[in-house]
């Protein structure tokens, strides 16, 4: 199948799986509605300090924004397309839907007629038309990018920092235009004219019209097998980094869950922030951004689970520049991002308190703590439970500011894909970050205190970047088992796993796991510790499984490259998975071991990081 540009002015042995596939159609309590209803998504195009008057008499034009590239599971049961109108010039506030297809297929007789008629929003007075679209052009070439490595479209180092800048820009006022707010297309995928198949790639089309004006949109569909993989724990598909309403998110913790199912995901963390923002008052009281208690927060996510996808509350905390006191400043960047030091990500909570201390010297304020103290926090809220992660380091938009040495507070996971990213190779600066703080935590991860574990993290809800973004990437948690029901999944077992480090970091859905057998024979897996005597042979597996079909490159990392101790490549099916013997010698001192994974095909590239496994002599 041809590669299909998401727009045409771009230029340029097996183990055993669970059985969740025909269960979770089977559970199924009712199917929503075919097609097409408002939604609650959050998109907004204002860009302050990047704005230009328009005259009213210039020729009129409207861009149609999409999803450019969705990635949705095998056994999806809907899709949905968000479409917002966006318009420069004259002309009339509405415009008609007057063709939508599938692969050529016609799909518009199955919109009720008044939902053909979409509203149009003007930003004249807001930002420039060519300034929207360079910005848009560089917001679809990084959809593309999410899935599918592309030379001719990767940005260069300005392109990236334009495109970054332009996108905080829009976070920063997405606020004043909360009314734009795009319209989805909902698409039962059991009325599609045709049968959806593993690997499958999809034209999706809409055309509007206004006047005599016609402008189109074209996206893509992918079709990607997600599953859990059973070894000695089950890995198991979660996102952990997602938002609802009670972080100003557009949908509530049940909606959530719905839009997890539909990608393969089996467990959500809801990690939503508390109140604090842009204060420093010692009064201010211990809740939600949307001023719910902890206990209606949790109580909720917890009630959202379904038989496909477990939920569960965390919260995302931001670090300030300085200890206990959120660091003022005005303006517009680069002077917001001055007043943080990043975000962490806290899962096995118990509150914002930590209960038995204060909330006042070692609760969860969103920006108060510098980086080490507010790390302590997380872990000191529920000792021994609790675990910090550091939530998008690359990203333009608060990143992670404080490193080895100077960071020296236990965390348990590192965000090695981000909503927003573009690049995913072993060489990119992130990756290389994290092999570097595993390097310098090794003796830490040997006396039990905890190192960054791979993970990933689609921020989707955020509301300033829920419209710009795709409930993207897979962390595969390694649990004792997997219920057939997911409401039966306890929160201790999840975040008992998240805090010894087991997990695997996946761009679209394939997993790999790494095991390898210690003096006495017994197979260790990912996050284990053990000791081997000098020169001796180590021996075990990697299992891995395709989610998309293609050549996948696998190797086994010492360190930070300080050796490749496996390169083999193997040509595998989507939803097959395969059994890789790894031997090699151990050559003493303090090492670890990691799976890397790069897969290639015409229409997506999947790339699979695993946590390390440790070994000392």
């Amino acid at each position: 199948m041809p590669v299909i540009v998401a727009e045409t002015n771009i230029e340029e042995s097996d183990l055993p799986m669970l059985a969740g596939k025909n269960q979770k159609l089977a559970n199924v309590a009712r199917k929503r509605p075919v097609l097409a209803t408002l939604c609650c998504l959050l998109l907004v195009f204002s860009l302050a300090g990047f704005a230009f008057s328009t005259p009213a008499d210039v020729q009129p034009e409207i861009m149609v924004l999409g999803s450019d590239v969705q990635t949705y599971d095998l056994d999806a049961i809907q899709w949905e397309f968000p479409l917002t109108l966006t318009g420069f010039g004259p002309g009339a506030g509405t415009t008609r839907l007057v063709e939508f297809s599938i692969d050529g297929h016609d799909l518009l007789q199955l919109v009720p007629e008044p939902q053909r008629t979409l509203p149009v929003h003007r930003l004249d007075n807001e930002i420039g038309r060519e300034n929207f679209r360079t910005w848009n052009n560089y917001r679809k070439r990084a959809a593309i990018l999410r899935v599918r490595n592309d030379e001719k479209i990767s940005f260069s180092p300005a392109e990236e920092r334009e495109f970054r800048e332009g996108s905080s820009r829009v976070r920063e006022i997405m606020r004043q235009r909360r009314e734009i707010t795009p319209v989805s297309l909902l698409v039962d995928v059991t009325s599609l004219p045709f049968q959806v198949a593993a690997d499958g790639h999809y034209r999706v089309r809409a055309v509007v019209e206004r006047g005599q004006v016609s402008t189109a949109w074209e996206g893509e569909i992918l079709i990607v097998d997600v599953e859990p993989l059973t070894t000695n724990p089950v890995w198991t598909p979660a996102d952990l980094h997602i938002h609802s309403t009670f972080g100003g998110g557009p949908r509530t913790p049940a909606d959530l869950a719905g839009l997890l199912a539909e990608r393969g995901y089996a467990i959500g963390y809801v990690t939503d922030e508390p109140v604090g923002w842009d204060t420093n008052l010692a009064t201010i009281l211990p809740r939600m951004s949307n001023g719910a208690t902890w206990i209606q927060y949790r109580d909720t996510v917890r009630a959202a689970s379904t038989v496909q996808v477990a939920m569960f509350p965390g919260a995302e905390i931001s670090a300030s520049t300085r200890e206990r006191e959120h660091v003022l400043s005005l303006g517009s960047p680069p002077f917001f991002e001055e007043r943080h030091n990043g975000h962490a990500l806290a899962y096995g909570i118990q509150n914002l308190m930590a209960i038995p201390f204060t909330f006042e010297s070692r609760g969860l304020r969103y920006n108060w703590f510098l980086p080490n103290t507010l790390l302590s926090n997380i872990n000191a809220n529920n000792p021994g439970v609790s675990s910090a992660a550091i939530a998008h380091p690359g990203s333009g938009f608060h990143p992670w500011k404080v490193w080895s040495p100077s960071i020296t507070s236990r965390y348990d996971g590192y965000e090695l894909m981000r909503a927003g990213q573009t690049r995913f190779d072993p060489n990119y600066a992130p990756i290389v970050r994290w092999r570097s703080e595993l390097s310098a935590r090794l003796s830490g991860a040997f006396a039990g205190n905890g190192f960054p574990s791979a993970r990933t993290g689609s921020d989707w809800g955020n509301p300033w970047v829920s419209g710009l973004h795709e409930i993207s990437f897979y962390t595969f948690i390694g649990i004792p088992s997997r219920p057939a029901d997911m409401r039966q999944l306890t929160q201790t077992s999840v975040d008992a796993a998240l805090h010894a480090g087991r997990t695997v970091a996946s761009r679209l859905g394939g997993v790999a796991s790494l095991r390898l057998r210690n003096a006495q024979g017994g197979l260790q897996e990912i996050g284990s510790q053990f000791t081997m005597p000098v020169n001796s042979s180590v021996e075990g597996n990697i299992i891995l499984r395709a989610a998309r079909s293609g050549s996948h490159r696998v190797r086994v990392i010492e360190n930070d490259f300080l050796r490749t101790i496996h390169d083999t490549t193997h040509s595998m099916t989507a939803g097959n998975t395969i059994t890789i013997p790894v031997r090699f010698t151990f050559l003493g001192g303090q090492r670890f071991y990691h799976v890397t994974v790069e897969h290639s095909s015409i229409s997506a590239n999947d790339t699979i990081y695993t946590s390390p496994i440790f070994i000392r002599q």
